[in-house]
């Protein structure tokens, strides 16, 4: 798989220029998971960012109140996942597995560290995309909360 035409062809990364796409590349470990392998957990930090380029990827999320785990969605090539990850010591908001064999390009939060210093704008990019994810989470969290409100409010009238 040729990671350069891979990476452009993702709107993730449609605005970079072909250098932008070449200095990426640049920093991104390409490497193969076993199923089963945990790449984020939920509730502790991150080791990287990575871009799902073959297999797919479980995302779960505990739901302490209820004791219980589900499967929020699956990821499939071409999806970014861990991305709070950049950002020292953030906890994940879920965990991510690899639910088929699974190859993937991963940005550790040093490189990525070395990279938003090399090239500013690159790293600009990514933080924009941390802060989506964050507003992303915290939107779910709150209809979380609002469901598990509406679920009090309802136990209470019923008594």
């Amino acid at each position: 798989m040729d990671l350069r035409t891979f990476l452009t062809n993702l709107p993730s990364f449609s605005g970079f220029s072909p250098h932008d796409i070449v200095t990426l590349e640049g920093v991104l470990q390409v490497r193969s998971y076993s199923p089963g392998q945990v790449f984020t957990r939920q509730g502790e930090p991150g080791e990287a960012m990575y871009v799902l380029l073959e297999g797919n990827v479980r995302v779960t999320q505990d739901d302490p109140i209820a004791g219980i785990s589900h499967e929020v969605k699956e990821l499939h090539a071409g999806e970014l996942f861990g991305l709070l990850s950049l950002v020292s010591q953030v906890p994940a908001a879920a965990t991510c597995t690899a639910g088929s064999p699974v190859t993937a390009a991963s940005l550790s939060r040093e490189d990525f560290d070395r990279l938003a210093q090399a090239a500013p704008h690159l790293g600009h990019h990514l933080y924009y995309m941390v802060a989506v994810q964050l507003a992303r989470d915290l939107q779910t969290r709150n209809r979380s909360m609002r469901e598990l409100l509406k679920r009090e409010v309802a136990a209470v009238a019923a008594r």
